[in-house]
Formats: C-alpha cells, sequence, structure tokens
C-alpha cells in the first residue's frame, strides 16, 4: 500500500511538472509574440513620426523659402513639439537632435561610417537636400540599419 501511494505521489507531481512546463513554454510564447509586435508598433511610430518631420520641414520650406538651421525652429508653427523616438534598439526614449555638418554624406545619401549613432534623430542639409534620419546604425526589424530607413527628399 505504501509503495502504491509513493507511485501515485510520483505520477502525480511528474504530471504537475510537466503541465506546468507546458505553461512556461506558452507563456514564454507569448511574451515573445507580444515583444515582437510592441517591436513593431514602436518602428511604425518611428517611420510616422520621420513623415511627420519631412512634411513639417517641406512646410517650412516652402513658406519661410529657406532651410531651418536646426529643427527647433519648426516648434511651434509648424510642430507642437519634435516628436519623441523610442526604439529601444537604438537607445533610451528622447526628442533629441543630432545636427549633422553636409561632409556625413555621400552623393546625397547619409554615410553610415559617419554617424555618432546617438539613438537621435539625425539632421543634415545643404542648398539642395535636407535629410533627417534616425541617427542609428543597428536594424530595424525590415533589416535596413535605422539611418537609411526615410527621411531624403
Amino acid at each position: 500500500m505504501k509503495q502504491l501511494i509513493l507511485t501515485a505521489f510520483a505520477v502525480l507531481l511528474t504530471a504537475g511538472c510537466g503541465g506546468m512546463f507546458a505553461k512556461d513554454e506558452a507563456a514564454a510564447d507569448f511574451d515573445k509574440e507580444t515583444s515582437a509586435n510592441e517591436a513593431r508598433v514602436k518602428e511604425d511610430r518611428v517611420r510616422s513620426s520621420l513623415a511627420q518631420l519631412e512634411t513639417r520641414l517641406s512646410d517650412y520650406t516652402k513658406t519661410e523659402k529657406k532651410i531651418p538651421a536646426k529643427l527647433e525652429l519648426l516648434v511651434p508653427k509648424y510642430l507642437a513639439e519634435i516628436p519623441s523616438l523610442d526604439l529601444p534598439v537604438c537607445g533610451r526614449e528622447s526628442s533629441k537632435v543630432e545636427v549633422y555638418s553636409p561632409e556625413i554624406l555621400r552623393d546625397g545619401q547619409v554615410d553610415g561610417s559617419r554617424l555618432r549613432g546617438t539613438g537621435h534623430w539625425g539632421y543634415v542639409f545643404t542648398d539642395d537636400r535636407i535629410v533627417i534620419f534616425v541617427d542609428c546604425l543597428k536594424p530595424s526589424l525590415r533589416g535596413v540599419p535605422w539611418y537609411q530607413e526615410r527621411g531624403v527628399y
């Protein structure tokens, strides 16, 4: 009888552990999927903010007939505020802007080897080109370095 009780107890423990293990796997899968969804949402917000910055820069240059020396000049007439940049892969959430000299451009595009990778917004302009970008060398979920994602017009 004692052996039967011990065997039954062992079976219950094994079944219980197996059930808990399966639950832990499901919870881990759920956490992974949730993290991936959160990352996609954050990336979409950044792309949306880039598009908004591009539009407001275009509005500024058309109205003011000049290129702003810094993005903060868009506030408050063209933007309520510089949008927040929240990409954990690139650093902490920030709305800071890193202004670069035109030497970081190669054939009109940002040369990643000349970036500081601050995780802030990047801004550079010449007489005929304005580039707003994410100052980050790490890739987006699309596999493209963030500084190449958008921003040239």
